[in-house]
């Protein structure tokens, strides 16, 4: 078992709060990755976890049991550092069998379980080299080695695969996806590498300022993000989020700035600010003459070639926009254009908080006098409801 609870745990440093008072649940098995970006506290968490620093408030338990204040060596949980921590002065069957020699296991005993665990991670060629003989890579196996032979009930890791180059990371995640996988333990993974947390995560854990925006699957954070924040950190490039304002126009209500228009369903609505948000990926260029629900009448300034994909960069109503397509985009530099998308990918925030208009699908209806329409979202009543986290 590995399940780890954490209860309003808060960590302050003098005047400044690194940890507001997160709760989070963390299930036996969970590739939990806590994501966001530097400064946001996930190292702080990570580090409390471990026992290596003391909330200010709060409570840890693991499996049930409070460990809160206890001493990191008491803890059945093994932490991989950023910068691996290995005993320079040490082979590496040595560096492994270090944790076994501190809890006074037999030799021999010792020596099989290193020998297994560098079997699992293709290392067992390297046992006698020290690790100024290793490159980044192989200190990184080695590194998680040594947190694998204590057969912990948690990992937690510490932005591990930070010092590795492009393609050397790439191979890595993949390898400690397939660990955990195959030993079923509870990893906790901090990173401010959106890609890393996409691939590898059960669940998604993302921190601003110390406090917990959203928790969910990846999918969930990408298609549904709790806050502007949320959505405009995930995605490359993030989502578009254009300033609007919500009313009712001929009998629909619609979200309108300079240059966009969409129209969002059958109905009224008070007046609101809000942050109209669309995925770079679900923009299209339209026929100008056409008639639309969703209409983005923007400028072309500059488009950049990816390989398979290019992403165009447009002004609209103030805003800088970007359209993700496959190569060749159809969008010139210098030039206008209508884009639109489908209802179904919009995204509305509310201006003042931050937070997510909720969205409900309504039964489809045949009644044409009836105010829902088919394929149409609208919200759960008269007025929006703030999604929480």
């Amino acid at each position: 078992m590995g399940r780890i609870r954490i209860e309003n745990l808060s960590r302050t440093f003098g005047g400044v709060t690194a940890v507001d008072n997160i709760d989070l649940d963390i299930r036996d098995g969970d590739f939990l990755v806590l994501l966001g970006p530097s400064g946001c506290g996930k190292t702080t968490l990570l580090r409390m976890l471990a026992g290596l620093l003391e909330p200010t408030s709060g409570r840890i338990l693991l499996d049930d049991e409070d460990i809160t204040m206890a001493p990191a060596r008491r803890r059945d949980v093994a932490m991989v550092f950023q910068n691996y921590a290995l005993y320079p002065h040490l082979s590496v069957a040595k560096n492994l069998a270090f944790p076994l020699r501190v809890k006074k296991m037999r030799k021999a005993d010792a020596a099989e379980r290193v020998d297994t665990v560098a079997q699992q991670l293709d290392i067992a060629h390297l046992l006698g080299r020290k690790p100024k003989e290793l490159s980044g890579g192989q200190r990184q196996r080695v590194a998680v080695g040594r947190a694998i032979v204590r057969n912990p009930k948690a990992f937690l890791m510490d932005e591990p695969l930070s010092n590795l180059d492009a393609k050397l990371r790439t191979a890595t995640r993949r390898e400690l996806t397939e660990l955990h996988r195959r030993l079923g333990a509870t990893f906790v993974y901090v990173t401010h590498d959106q890609v890393e947390a996409m691939t590898m995560a059960t669940r998604i854990a993302l921190l601003n300022n110390g406090a917990l925006e959203q928790l969910g699957t990846p999918e969930d954070v990408y298609d549904r993000p709790a806050s502007v924040f949320v959505a405009g950190f995930l995605g490359s490039p993030a989502m578009n989020l254009i300033d609007a304002r919500v009313r009712t126009v001929g009998g629909a209500v619609v979200a309108a700035t300079d240059g966009v228009h969409a129209s969002l369903w059958p109905g009224q609505t008070e007046g609101r600010d809000i942050v109209l948000g669309i995925r770079p990926e679900h923009l299209r260029m339209a026929d100008p003459g056409a008639d639309l629900p969703v209409r983005l009448s923007v400028d072309v300034t500059s488009v950049e070639n990816l390989g398979s994909e290019q992403v165009a960069y447009c002004e609209v109503g103030g805003s800088t926009i970007c359209v993700r397509a496959p190569r060749p985009i159809a969008l010139r530099p210098n030039r206008s254009a209508v884009l639109t998308a489908d209802r179904a990918h919009l995204h509305l925030f509310d201006r003042a908080t931050g937070r997510r208009l909720e969205w409900v699908d309504l039964p489809e209806t045949t009644d044409p006098n009836s105010p829902v329409r088919p394929a149409v979202n609208r919200p759960t009543t008269e007025s929006f409801v703030t999604g929480a986290v």
